[in-house]
């Protein structure tokens, strides 16, 4: 293979990968819940049916949340990118066959497995490879990804509308799906094989430090990040965007119509939600560079809150406005800001165990379809399930409020903090210990 200088690989990767984002997220989550009234309609269920559907799509996601992080370091990333696909193109498939829920089931768990071995999980890591301003870089990938969110509603259409039959668009979106797979493995070739192997080292953070952005300088373990509750407040922030993108993806169509909301109108709202995830994040990144990221996810956090009220009680075209702005906005930025503080305070040594393990915990957040669409049958309205769903963010955001960076004690503290004045101790080892900060 011919050799590429460092900065046109690292570009060259970005936009591939972003690419495979931009096209995995248009197929899965940001489509169907335009497609599922289509299925609704034609195949006689009801909307618990269609909201099943769309939690084992999120149950997916998490639960195999981590088999990525050992498929790469066992067998390399483009053999993750190939079982990915094949496990893709297996619920493809099964989707455009569906007749019955179990079918429908079945397909929408291989997608949400089939998307974390080409989603985020690969493509984060991968710029953790080939950045030092990662925070930009993330800003770029998420908001190419995130425009996949605007062609979803658009392929649905191109299938339903113009092809004549919804079940067409699984048939489009996999053979997009391949071409860009294809591609990332061409730019795969392209690369330093050695740079993928070994393990981030943030040996350049000080150097390129911001004195207003906070940087750890310590070395973490996987372990050590575990047992730090600002791991697990990240975890909660970003669990709680998840709550809120699979529920406003199902069913905000769906609950527009309902309150006289033509489908046109509705379904452009979700694609303008979805541009203004997408332009938050590349924003965010940006900002991510210079400002502290936890005064953003505060923020973004309080934009999910007000969108969701906003939506629930879209009455005006102000509220429709602000339901695609706050949430598209808040989306974005909390899920960037997510990924972004966990290189800030844990490195990028355990980044990809610690992603991994976040989206394997934000698992619960598969529940949310499952009971709107209950809700929903059960009120007549989506309105009490998305009221539910918007006190998750309110939550978490009193967290983050006092959250504060962690750090790992040296070894004087640890000593000074394990040995009293009046009884020393007779301890001859002293074991590095993580400070929990409030």
């Amino acid at each position: 293979m011919p050799k590429i200088s460092p900065a046109n690989q690292a570009m060259f990767i970005l936009c591939t990968f972003s690419l495979c984002f931009f096209v995995i997220t248009a197929a899965t989550f940001n489509s169907l819940g335009v497609v599922i009234p289509f299925m609704v309609q034609e195949l006689g269920w009801d909307w618990t049916i269609a909201g099943l559907g769309f939690t084992f799509l999120a149950l997916a996601c998490g639960l195999s949340g981590y088999l990525p992080s050992i498929t790469i370091e066992r067998y390399g990333v483009q053999n993750t990118l190939l079982l990915g696909l094949l496990i893709l193109a297996l619920g493809f498939v099964t989707l455009a066959l569906t007749k019955s829920p179990l079918t429908y089931c079945l397909g929408c768990i291989l997608l949400g497995v089939g998307y974390v071995f080409v989603g985020s999980v690969p493509g984060t890591y991968i710029i953790t490879h080939f950045f030092v301003k990662r925070a930009t870089a993330f800003g770029f990938y998420y908001t190419v990804g995130g425009l996949g969110g605007v062609a979803g509603p658009f392929i649905v259409w191109l299938a339903d509308g113009g092809l004549g039959n919804w079940r067409l668009h699984w048939m489009l979106t996999l053979g997009l799906m391949t071409f860009s797979v294809l591609l990332t493995l061409l730019a795969l070739k392209f690369t330093d094989s050695e740079r993928l192997r070994r393990p981030p080292v943030d040996e350049e953070r000080e150097e390129n430090a911001n004195p207003r952005v906070y940087q750890t300088k310590q070395t973490w373990s996987f372990k050590q990040a575990l047992y730090c509750p600002q791991y697990w407040i990240i975890c909660a922030a970003y669990t709680s965007v998840l709550f809120v993108g699979t529920t406003v993806n199902s069913f905000s169509v769906s609950h527009l119509t309902q309150m006289g909301i033509s489908f046109g109108l509705a379904s452009s709202l979700l694609s303008a939600e979805a541009l203004c995830n997408s332009f938050s994040r590349v924003i965010g990144g940006v900002i991510a560079e210079y400002f502290e990221p936890k005064f953003m996810l505060c923020g973004s956090l309080l934009l999910l809150l007000l969108g969701m009220l906003s939506l629930s009680f879209a009455s005006s075209n102000i509220l429709l406005i602000g339901y695609a702005l706050a949430i598209g906005f808040g989306f974005g930025m909390t899920f960037l800001a997510c990924t972004v503080l966990l290189i800030r305070y844990f490195g990028s040594t355990p980044y990809l165990k610690l992603f991994a393990t976040m989206n394997m915990f934000a698992t619960v957040a598969a529940a949310a379809p499952f009971v709107c669409g209950a809700l929903g049958d059960l009120t007549g309205s989506f309105v009490t399930p998305f009221l539910i769903i918007a006190a998750t963010p309110a939550i978490v955001l009193v967290l983050v409020v006092f959250m504060r960076p962690p750090h790992l004690a040296d070894e004087t503290e640890t000593l000074a903090e394990t040995t009293l004045p009046t009884e020393p101790t007779t301890a001859p080892d002293v074991q590095l210990h993580v400070a929990r900060e409030a």
